[in-house]
C-alpha cells in the first residue's frame, strides 16, 4: 500500500481545501473536561477525608499489592491518605484555573498541572491490577462457566476498596489528560476541539495525515510484536505444555481448571493485537463485510480510541507494576521476583509491556489525527478520509 490516504474514496483525488475557517466558542472543551478533573480532584480529597476519619475503608492494606506496584501501599496508611488529600486539593486550584481563566500563563501553569497530575497518577496509584482486571473480564464472560466460582470471585475482587480505588484514579487519569490537553490547545490559541493552529491549511492536513499514517504503522509493528510475547507463552497451554512453569505445576494448572483461565488471557492478549492492526487498516475505518448490519459503515472514532487508550494506561501500569515488585524484591520487601512475573518470564514482560503500551499510545493518536475531519467549531481541516492507502 502507497503512504498516502485518499479522501473521498480509494484512489479518489485529493480533496479541496477547507472552507474559510471561524473562530471557535470561547472556552470550547475546556467547558466540560476541567470541570469534570475538577469534581475528580473534588472527589479525592472527599475519599482522603472519609478513610481519615474511618467512614471508608482505605484501599492500602494489602502489603502483598507492592508486588504488582502499589507503591502505596508499601508504606503506612497515612501515606496513602495524604498523598490522595494532597493531590485533589493541587488539582481542585489548579483545575479551577483551567475552566474559568483567559489568562495565557494561567492556562499554561493549569496544563502543565494537568499532564503532571497525569503523570503523578499513573505513575503512583495505577498498578499492574488494572490490567488484570480487564484480562479477566472476557474469561468472566466467555469461560466462568466452566469454573462456577470465578465470575463471583471476579465481582468481589473488583468490588474491593483498592480495585475501586484503583478504577477511580483510572478515570483521573483520563479527565487529567483531557483537561491538560485542551488547556495547551487554548493556551497557544488552537481550536479546543481539534487542535489545529490558526491559519491551517489543507496542504497542513494531508502532511498531517501522511506522517500520521507512517508513523502508525510503526508503532502498530512494534506494538503487536510486543504483544505477542503473552500468547506466545499462554497458547501453549492447549497443547499441554507450559513454558516457565514445571511439570507439577502444569499438573496443578490442568486439575485446578486454572489452564483455561491462562489460555482465554493468551487468546486475549491475541485479540488484543490483532485489533491493534486495525489502527493501520481499512476495516479500522469502515466495518468488514461479515459484520452484518454494520459493514461498510464507518467505525466511530471514540469505539477505538477510548478502548484503546484505556488499556494503554492499564499496560504501562502493568510495566510499572513488574519493575517495583523486582524492586520490591531486590530491597527486601519479599512480595515478587523478576523471575517469578507472569509466567517465569519477568524480564520478557518488563519490556514487551510498556514497549506494548507506548506503542499503543503513539499509535492510537496517529489513527486519531488521520481520521480527524472537517472541525465543526473552527472549519480548519479537510473531510475524514474514506480509507487508507
Amino acid at each position: 500500500m502507497s503512504s498516502h490516504t485518499t479522501g473521498s474514496g480509494r484512489g479518489g483525488p485529493a480533496p479541496a481545501d477547507p472552507a474559510p475557517e471561524r473562530a471557535p466558542a470561547a472556552g470550547g472543551h475546556r467547558r466540560y473536561w476541567a470541570p469534570l478533573a475538577l469534581a475528580w480532584s473534588a472527589g479525592a480529597v472527599l475519599l482522603a477525608l472519609c478513610w481519615a476519619a474511618g467512614l471508608l475503608p482505605h484501599p492500602f492494606g494489602d502489603r502483598g499489592a507492592v508486588g504488582i506496584g502499589a507503591v502505596l501501599n508499601a508504606f503506612d496508611p497515612l501515606v496513602g491518605t495524604s498523598f490522595t488529600l494532597v493531590l485533589g486539593a493541587i488539582g481542585v486550584v489548579f483545575a479551577a484555573a483551567l475552566a474559568r481563566s483567559r489568562n495565557r500563563a494561567a492556562l499554561r501553569a493549569g496544563a502543565a498541572v494537568g499532564w503532571l497530575t497525569t503523570g503523578v497518577i499513573v505513575l503512583v496509584p495505577l498498578h499492574g491490577a488494572l490490567l488484570t482486571l480487564f484480562g479477566y473480564l472476557p474469561v468472566v464472560v466467555f469461560a466462568g462457566w466452566t469454573l462456577p466460582g470465578l465470575p463471583s470471585r471476579y465481582v468481589e475482587v473488583v468490588s474491593e476498596p483498592g480495585s475501586l480505588f484503583l478504577l477511580y484514579c483510572l478515570a483521573g487519569a483520563v479527565l487529567w489528560g483531557m483537561a491538560a490537553q485542551t488547556g495547551a490547545r487554548a493556551q497557544r490559541g488552537a481550536c479546543p476541539r481539534c487542535g489545529r493552529p490558526h491559519g491551517w491549511t489543507g496542504a497542513d492536513e494531508r502532511r498531517c495525515r501522511t506522517a500520521a499514517l507512517r508513523t502508525g504503522r510503526i508503532a502498530v509493528a512494534a506494538g503487536v510484536a510486543a504483544a505477542l510475547a503473552y500468547p506466545a507463552i499462554r497458547i501453549p497451554w492447549i497443547f499441554g505444555h507450559y513454558p516457565g512453569f514445571s511439570a507439577a505445576e502444569g499438573a496443578a494448572f490442568r486439575e485446578s481448571g486454572m489452564a483455561i483461565v491462562g489460555i482465554g488471557l493468551g487468546l486475549a492478549g491475541l485479540g488484543g493485537a490483532v485489533l491493534m492492526l486495525g489502527l493501520v487498516q481499512r476495516w479500522g475505518v469502515r466495518f468488514p463485510f461479515w459484520m452484518a448490519g454494520l459493514a461498510g459503515r464507518r467505525v466511530p472514532v471514540p469505539l477505538a480510541v477510548v478502548p484503546a487508550g484505556i488499556v494503554t494506561l492499564a499496560l504501562l501500569a502493568m510495566g510499572k507494576g513488574i519493575l517495583v515488585g523486582w524492586l520490591d524484591e531486590t530491597l527486601g520487601g519479599g512480595s515478587v521476583s523478576l523471575a517469578s512475573a507472569p509466567g517465569g518470564h519477568g524480564l520478557l514482560f518488563l519490556v514487551a509491556f510498556p514497549v506494548w503500551g507506548v506503542a499503543l499510545a503513539v499509535g492510537t493518536a496517529a489513527y486519531a489525527l488521520r481520521r480527524r475531519a472537517e472541525c465543526g467549531a473552527c472549519g480548519r481541516g479537510l473531510p475524514e478520509p474514506d480509507g487508507v492507502r
